[in-house]
């Protein structure tokens, strides 16, 4: 099904900008857009998180941190979902940033379930490469 059409006037510095992160990534411009306000919508709709570049793509990170969403969720969920535990677990969280994660994950659950399971699948490859004579259970 085709996208429907909006024509907009971009000021050529922004246009500019957008050309050359389009050329860099060997993306379209209209990709290129369409990426970049989807994330500023997000970043809106839960202040406290930012998009960085990772070796595996995009990714929604914790303002004034180097944790990706994912990593926080995943030790919300180890906790069972209890919101004291990930604050011990992670002391240097404010309860705003924790917030701000939980609201992305709430509005984005199977883009942080994905990027959960990718990480946890590579880091068994990981851990079998460099213990192929281990034997680990499921």
């Amino acid at each position: 099904m085709a996208t429907p059409t909006k024509t907009l006037r971009l000021h050529p510095r922004l246009r500019s900008e957008i050309d050359r992160i389009a050329r860099r990534s060997r993306r379209t411009f209209s990709e290129v857009t369409q990426d970049l306000l989807e994330e500023a919508l997000r970043m809106r709709e839960c202040p406290g998180i930012y998009f960085a570049d990772e070796p595996a793509g995009r990714e929604a990170k914790v303002a004034g941190t180097g944790l990706g969403v994912w990593e926080v969720i995943r030790d919300y969920l180890a906790a069972s979902q209890d919101e004291r535990a990930l604050r011990k677990a992670l002391p240097q969280l404010s309860a705003a940033q924790i917030r701000a994660c939980l609201l992305y994950y709430a509005k984005y659950p199977r883009e942080v379930d994905a990027e959960i399971q990718e990480n946890a699948a590579l880091t068994r490859e990981a851990l079998d490469r460099r213990s192929p004579h281990l034997v680990r259970s499921a």
